[in-house]
C-alpha cells in the first residue's frame, strides 16, 4: 500500500477571539479522528500508534505554539493506554471507567432563560458534589470537571463575582481558562440595563462553551430524550 494513503492532511481554521482593541487569541478546537474499517484480531499485537502533527504558519510562531491534548472517546473502555507528546504526562489521562452522574441533562433543562437559573444551580451543585467526593484530583477528569463546574456556576450566577452567590467548596480552585478570563473581563462590567443584557448574552455563550467542553469526556447527547427548546 502506498504510504501516502496512510496519511490524511487537513487545514483547519480556529475561531478567533478578539479580547480587546490590541489582542486576539485562537480558540481551542475539538477534533474527532475516526478509523473506518476493522482489523483481523491477529494483526493487533498491542497498542496501535497514531502520529498526530499540528503546525501553524511561521509568521505566528512567535506568538503561539499548538498544544495537543488527547483523551479516548471510548469512556467504557476499562483498560489500555493513551500516549502523548513529551510535553504531557500519561498521568493526566484516566483510563478507568468514567461515571458522570450529572449527565445527560434532563430534557426540560432551561439553559438560556436568565430569569430562571434553577437548572444551572442544580447542575453546578451536582458537579461540585461529584468532583469533590468521587474524582481523583490527579486525573484529567478532575481538571475537566473543574472547568465544567465553573461554566455551570457562572451560568447559574452570571453576575459573579458581583451580586449574590453561594460559597463553593474551597477544594475547587479559581483556576482554568474560562473562569480566569471571566474574572478578568468582569472587572469592566457596566451597570443597569446594559449589564442585564450582557448577562443574558453570557448565559447563551456559556451554553455553547459548556457543550463544546463537555464533549471532551461525554461525546453523547447532552439532553436526554424528549428534548424541548428551552429558549421558547
Amino acid at each position: 500500500m502506498d504510504s501516502a494513503s496512510l496519511t490524511n492532511i487537513s487545514t483547519i481554521y480556529p475561531h478567533i477571539l478578539y479580547e480587546d482593541t490590541n489582542n486576539a487569541s485562537l480558540q481551542p478546537m475539538f477534533v474527532t479522528i475516526c478509523f473506518p474499517g476493522s482489523f483481523p484480531r491477529q494483526v493487533i499485537q498491542g497498542d496501535v500508534p497514531i502520529r498526530i502533527s499540528v503546525s501553524i504558519a511561521e509568521e505566528y510562531g512567535s506568538f503561539t505554539t499548538p498544544v495537543v491534548e488527547v483523551a479516548s472517546l471510548d469512556l467504557r473502555r476499562p483498560g489500555g493506554s493513551i500516549h502523548c507528546s513529551d510535553d504531557f504526562s500519561e498521568d493526566m489521562f484516566c483510563d478507568d471507567d468514567i461515571a458522570i452522574p450529572f449527565l445527560p441533562l434532563p430534557p426540560t433543562f432551561n439553559y438560556f432563560n436568565r430569569t430562571d437559573v434553577t437548572d444551572w444551580q442544580m447542575v453546578s451543585q451536582r458537579i461540585q458534589e461529584w468532583l469533590t467526593t468521587e474524582v481523583d484530583t490527579r486525573s484529567s477528569v478532575w481538571t475537566w470537571g473543574r472547568d465544567t463546574f465553573w461554566l455551570a456556576f457562572v451560568a447559574a450566577y452570571p453576575s459573579f463575582p458581583s451580586g449574590q452567590w453561594p460559597m463553593w467548596d474551597p477544594c475547587i480552585p479559581l483556576e482554568g481558562e474560562f473562569i480566569e478570563q471571566w474574572l478578568e473581563q468582569s472587572g469592566g462590567d457596566s451597570a443597569g440595563e446594559d449589564s442585564a443584557f450582557n448577562e443574558a448574552l453570557s448565559v447563551s455563550d456559556i451554553w455553547d462553551d459548556f457543550c463544546k467542553h463537555v464533549a471532551l469526556f461525554y461525546p453523547f447527547s447532552l439532553l436526554s430524550s424528549g428534548q424541548t427548546d428551552a429558549t421558547n
